[in-house]
């Protein structure tokens, strides 16, 4: 890539679309995605108009990535590719300019231009943004995070104010990082112990009762199935709760314990993901009927009744209004 332009003492690297063809960049940048970030797929919105650039820096066992980013929606699975890496990693995004529309783990939000959030990057996620955007991807171990917050799992799609409380330090660090990482007084690896330091701080993290942790890490279990068999139509609170050897009661109880239910958790999964593949130009030959039977609903009218009551419109319609089905 005659773009790229290396830094081999700390592996700093740059690119830019400038300079080469439409296609070739916009090839570039979904194999760079893929393959740093996540493994992810990006869809951009306006090829005509595309430009993108990104600078990457390594900071002790992290990696800070600026990303100059079109219009696009980026959609992670959670399990293509993901089991097979060495590293389980989790990812603070932090939004400098434009809103990121992000859903995961059930949850829909809007990380807005000076927030953050934490993501899993073994995990599904989706973030959509409507406009050219800037934001801040910090990459980081979760064996090395762990150590600065024993439980990262409760504190993931939660927006946090990078401008606030203490936030503030901890956003002021990476701006300060995107321009002063050359001439640090400090080596990079003490860099990242400030950054986990202040994560700490920004988080509000406690030391749960160890009780209390028990049944979350119970119930991120429960959830966690949820998203990965949720095309199992057999898929059940009795056969999650037998794997874990719980009863199906106290299975209920985790999931109001984390203000949700199995049946909603299931069935926004099923919907989440129905309405992905009628986003999904390559999937315009699947039926109806099809694509409700891949996400795990047996019943099309069923499926259809859920659909409209959690979007508004039928899936027909959320089908006919996505880019690229006209």
């Amino acid at each position: 890539m005659a773009t790229m332009q290396m830094q081999p003492a700390h592996d700093d690297l740059s690119w830019s679309s400038s300079g080469l063809a439409r296609s070739d960049a916009i090839s570039q940048w979904r194999d760079w995605a893929a393959s740093t970030i996540a493994p992810i797929d990006v869809t951009v919105f306006d090829t005509e108009q595309f430009a993108a650039r990104w600078t990457s820096h390594g900071v002790g066992q992290l990696r800070l990535l600026q990303l100059h980013a079109p219009a696009q929606r980026v959609v992670h699975t959670g399990t293509d590719g993901s089991a097979g890496r060495a590293n389980p990693t989790i990812q603070l995004v932090y939004a400098r300019r434009g809103a990121l529309r992000t859903r995961m783990a059930g949850k829909r939000f809007t990380v807005e231009p000076g927030q953050f959030v934490l993501l899993d990057n073994t995990r599904f996620y989706q973030m959509e943004m409507d406009t050219a955007h800037e934001a801040i991807d910090l990459m980081m171990p979760q064996g090395w995070l762990e150590k600065y917050l024993p439980d990262p799992d409760a504190l993931l799609a939660r927006p946090i104010s990078a401008n606030s409380g203490w936030g503030a330090p901890l956003g002021s660090l990476i701006e300060t990082m995107l321009t002063g990482l050359e001439d640090s007084p400090l080596p990079r690896s003490l860099i990242a112990e400030q950054v986990g330091a202040l994560l700490t701080l920004a988080t509000g993290f406690h030391e749960p009762a160890p009780s209390s942790r028990h049944r979350g890490q119970l119930a991120r279990r429960i959830l966690r199935r949820i998203e990965s068999d949720y095309a199992d139509a057999e898929l059940s609170p009795e056969s999650i709760a037998d794997d874990l050897g719980i009863s199906r009661r106290y299975l209920q109880a985790l999931l109001t314990g984390a203000g949700t239910s199995f049946v909603q958790e299931l069935n926004a999964t099923r919907l989440d993901r129905a309405s992905d593949i009628l986003g999904d130009p390559r999937a315009r030959s699947l039926s109806l009927g099809e694509i409700a039977w891949r996400c795990g609903f047996l019943d099309p009218g069923y499926f259809t009744r859920l659909f409209r009551k959690r979007f508004g419109m039928t899936p027909s319609q959320w089908r006919a209004g996505k880019p690229g089905h006209h």
